[in-house]
């Protein structure tokens, strides 16, 4: 998928195909009106990212991975042979 325009200030951007689904299930879902908005929210979501990263220390960005990967267990149900990622970040902190 190529996103942009022609010099008036738009940028060109070649998406490989697992992020162009990405894009056209987002705006299949309706949250967006065009692969503009999509980029838009993508890019602020990063800025807030690296925003609140740069402002927390060492500390707060493993609680905040922590918890990011606490929701990515619960949204996709995932787990790991026979330990569950809660119980992998549980020994984790342990250590």
């Amino acid at each position: 998928m190529d996103i942009g325009g022609n010099g008036n200030g738009a940028m060109n951007i070649k998406l490989n195909p697992e992020q162009e689904k990405i894009v056209e299930d987002e705006l299949k879902s309706g949250h967006f009106r065009n692969v503009e908005e999509v980029i838009a929210e993508a890019l602020q979501a990063l800025r807030e990212k690296e925003h609140s990263l740069s402002a927390a220390g060492p500390n707060d960005q493993q609680r905040e991975a922590a918890r990011e990967m606490l929701a990515f267990v619960e949204k996709n149900h995932t787990r790991l042979a026979a330990i569950s990622v809660k119980q992998l970040i549980r020994e984790g902190h342990r250590l």
